[in-house]
Formats: C-alpha cells, structure tokens, sequence
C-alpha cells in the first residue's frame, strides 16, 4: 500500500483542481429539495402554495455557500422582497413570505409559528437534514469542509448526530412533517448501525 496511498490522493487533488464544475453544488440541491418538501407540505396540509413555493426558492438568499451568518433569515427577507416587487408581486403576499423566510431559522421549536406557510417551510428545511438526504449531504459537504475525514470519522459524526436529529424530528408541528421526521430519523438511525457494523473489521487490524 505504501505507493497507492499517495497516488490515490493525488489523483483526488488533481481531480479538484481541474474541475471545471462544481464537485457537488448543495447549496442548488439543499433549495430546490426544500422547496419541493415544502409544496408537498403545503398541499397536505392546506397552505398557500404560492407563498410556500416564493419563500421556498428565496430561502437561502442570504447564506453564502456552505456557511452564513445567523441572520441570513432577515437579510433574506429583505432581498426577497426586493426580487418579488420588481416581478410585480403584491405587498401582502411579500409579508407572507418575508416572515416565512425570518422564521426558517433554527434547529429545533418548542411551538408552531404563527402561519402555515412558515411552519411548513421551517419543518421542509430541517425535514431536508435528516434520513438519507440528510446522510448524502452530511457526507458531500464533510469532503469540502473536513477534507481528509475517514468513513470511521463520519461515522462517529453521524452517531453524535443522532440525538441532535431525534430534537429536531421532535419539534414538527403538521401530521404530515411529523410523519416524514419519524421515517427519516428510523432509517438514519439504520444507515448509522449498518455502517457501525461493516466499520467494527477495523478493530481488527488496529
């Protein structure tokens, strides 16, 4: 193994340096899934699938690349208003969906938000980080963040995950988010002892 190693890694960062395309493009992924989540919400549940499908797209606005600030919910608000006024669309509904996008932020709730449409463009976007979804995106974004990570290290990071994961689908308000939290936390929590699984032969050679 002593010269495939360093070959393999070459190869890697050779790879990354002649890509004339984005390795993977999350955040495209992350706002197209959450706006689909959101509209499959939104007409279980009854809300308006227009506000939900502006917000839903207009989102993430104001989070640049894979980080962001804490306040990107307000400062996309704001550029989410300005987009929907130059395409003519009137005051109220940019009301309903600047406060959707304000109130998308955060892990966890302790209550519903005040309109439907909000709620269900909070629990899109964290139904989004959970399950296999969750897990591919987990891993593709850990190769850009945390290059050099091992499938032992993710492991660990996805079993840390987990109680984290179970709060989260603990704080869906709708049946139908609650339902879908509850399917993708039991097959995270699947992926993650399969993977333990297949992972424990490397105690035998360490």
């Amino acid at each position: 193994m002593g010269s495939t190693k360093p070959a393999a890694v070459r190869e890697w960062i050779e790879a990354q340096a002649r890509a004339e395309t984005p390795l993977y493009d999350y955040r495209g992924d992350h706002v197209e899934l959450v706006t689909a989540t959101a509209l499959h919400l939104a007409r279980r549940e009854g809300g308006d699938e227009d506000i939900v499908m502006m917000a839903g797209w207009l989102h993430d606005i104001a989070k640049p690349g894979l980080g962001g600030s804490d306040d990107h919910g307000t400062e996309g608000a704001k550029r989410a208003a300005e987009i929907l006024r130059e395409a003519g669309v009137d005051e109220e509904q940019i009301s309903a969906v600047q406060y959707a996008i304000r109130s998308h932020v955060g892990l966890v709730r302790d209550s519903p938000l005040d309109t439907l449409e909000a709620q269900v463009l909070w629990e899109a976007d964290k139904l989004v980080k959970l399950g296999v979804v969750g897990l591919l995106h987990f891993v593709l974004n850990g190769i850009r963040l945390q290059p050099g990570m091992t499938l032992s290290d993710m492991a660990a990071r996805i079993r840390e995950y987990l109680p984290l994961a179970a709060k989260i689908a603990g704080s869906m308000q709708t049946e139908t988010a609650k339902a879908m939290a509850r399917e993708r936390l039991a097959e995270l929590k699947r992926i993650s002892e399969s993977l333990d699984r297949e992972l424990s032969v490397l105690k035998e050679v360490q």
